[in-house]
């Protein structure tokens, strides 16, 4: 018998359900936005690590040249 009726009324568990989603929605949308961010740092920061490597890589080519030709 308690499995016949329903938890709430039909009429008012729609706004339940439309507000569970917004809230799902809202949790999806905020986590998007997080990693977004997360990805420009990540980014921004293997770019910096880039251009190290080839201010490294420039640095390091006169003293490679002169230990080939001596």
């Amino acid at each position: 018998m308690l499995a016949e009726i329903p938890a709430l009324p039909l009429h008012t568990a729609g706004k339940y359900v439309a507000a569970a989603y917004v809230v799902l929605f809202a949790i999806v949308l905020i986590y998007v936005a997080i990693m977004a961010l997360r990805l420009r740092h990540v980014e921004r920061d293997l770019a910096e690590l880039v251009q190290m490597s080839e201010r490294t890589e420039q640095a390091d080519e006169p003293a490679a040249r002169e230990m080939t030709l001596t």
